[in-house]
């Protein structure tokens, strides 16, 4: 007669030497992990994706606005903000801030010209909220003109892998082309002007 120590030795080689299962056990642990790097990298890479789609709106726009010699009108913000909206798609709500600001070298101060927002929750820029920005906003010589063009995209991940829901926000600056100053006018006037 065997002893148990002698059976459990037995068994152990034998379970040793079998290695049906191990391939149905590794799925079962690898399989949720695989889902999750997937799944993460889905939300990451659409992130990063709504991330460039946004800046590229915002340049898009405002190269458009760089060459226009003729005044801004609401029809025409409101056209903008229908590109943004198409450059963007994905059923994201996106909002648009477009101003126009100047330097002056004596004072070393950018000012405001004028500021026109589309979408919620998007107050005109003011030249308190420019000069918050200040190291954001290129070197410029006295008297010149440039368009900020700031776009905000809320972004809800897909899936639950750790990034929160949060508002992708970019500013493109850029300079006029073809003139000296973009003016505004909601009557496309010289009565109502803001240049």
């Amino acid at each position: 007669m065997r002893g148990p120590l002698s059976i459990a030795a037995r068994l152990g080689r034998r379970l040793r030497r079998r290695d049906e299962g191990a391939m149905v056990v590794e799925a079962v642990l690898m399989l949720p992990l695989l889902i999750w790097a997937f799944a993460g990298s889905w939300v990451f890479f659409d992130a990063f994706r709504a991330k460039a789609t946004n800046a590229r709106a915002a340049y898009t726009i405002g190269d458009a606005l760089s060459r226009e010699s003729d005044y801004i009108t609401s029809t025409y913000l409101n056209s903008l903000h229908s590109l943004q909206q198409f450059l963007v798609v994905d059923g994201r709500v996106p909002r648009i801030r477009i101003s126009v600001f100047a330097y002056d070298a004596a004072q070393d101060l950018y000012t405001v010209r004028w500021s026109k927002a589309r979408g919620t929750g998007i107050p005109e820029l003011t030249d308190t909220m420019l000069a918050e920005i200040r190291d954001e906003l290129p070197d410029m010589p006295d008297r010149r003109v440039a368009t900020l063009i700031e776009t905000w995209v809320d972004y809800m991940p897909l899936f639950d892998v750790g990034l929160a829901p949060f508002t992708f926000e970019d500013r493109a600056v850029t300079q006029l082309r073809f003139a000296n100053q973009l003016c505004f006018s909601a009557t496309a006037s010289l009565d109502d002007r803001l240049c």
